[in-house]
């Protein structure tokens, strides 16, 4: 993605619970990824608190986030990714000590465009060609970025990236950095 911009959260942990609730608010970054950079449009009327229902258009069923995350984060240095703590089916992260922890989420029926906590703050672009949108501190905290990437149209596979000891653009770079290697991993 390309000059899109993420928020940061004020911990991965207490980001992805209360992600779980309201649909992972989406994050993007300062720094500069591949693509075209626009203001993120939202739909009109309010974004469900809720996940809608899984269909039989899940392009994620044969897909482990935890081994995707595992292949894209290979020589860096982080822990083996596990099940986070909140919708353990979709959500994997990777913790590297004393530096942060990268979450991957793989979220059937949830579009880019969804559950952006400050779309002002919001910027949207592409990973690889792939449409995609960066918030900035979505969840008010600094060291984070996130970026969620189309999968199918009513699908996305989101990067979650929060640093216990840099900041937002750090964390944007990182984001960045890591979703396009998830991309090239993704179902087309």
């Amino acid at each position: 993605m390309r000059d899109v911009r993420t928020e940061t959260r004020p911990s991965f942990r207490h980001r992805t619970a209360l992600a779980g609730f309201v649909l992972l608010a989406l994050s993007g970054c300062g720094s500069e990824i591949a693509g075209n950079p626009r203001a993120v449009d939202t739909p009109s009327g309010s974004t469900p608190a809720t996940p809608p229902p899984r269909t039989g258009n899940d392009p994620f069923t044969q897909l482990n986030p935890c081994k995707l995350l595992d292949q894209a984060l290979t020589g860096r240095g982080y822990s083996a990714a596990k099940r986070s703590d909140v919708d353990a089916a979709h959500n994997c992260d990777a913790k590297k000590t004393d530096y942060g922890t990268i979450g991957l989420a793989l979220q059937p029926g949830q579009t880019i465009n969804q559950t952006i906590a400050d779309p002002g703050k919001a910027v949207a672009g592409d990973v690889n060609g792939r449409p995609a949108v960066q918030e900035r501190e979505a969840l008010g905290g600094t060291g984070s970025c996130d970026i969620s990437m189309e999968v199918a149209p009513n699908s996305r596979a989101t990067v979650l990236v929060t640093l216990q000891t840099a900041g937002t653009d750090e964390a944007c770079r990182l984001a960045n950095d890591v979703s396009t290697k998830v991309e090239l991993l993704l179902p087309k």
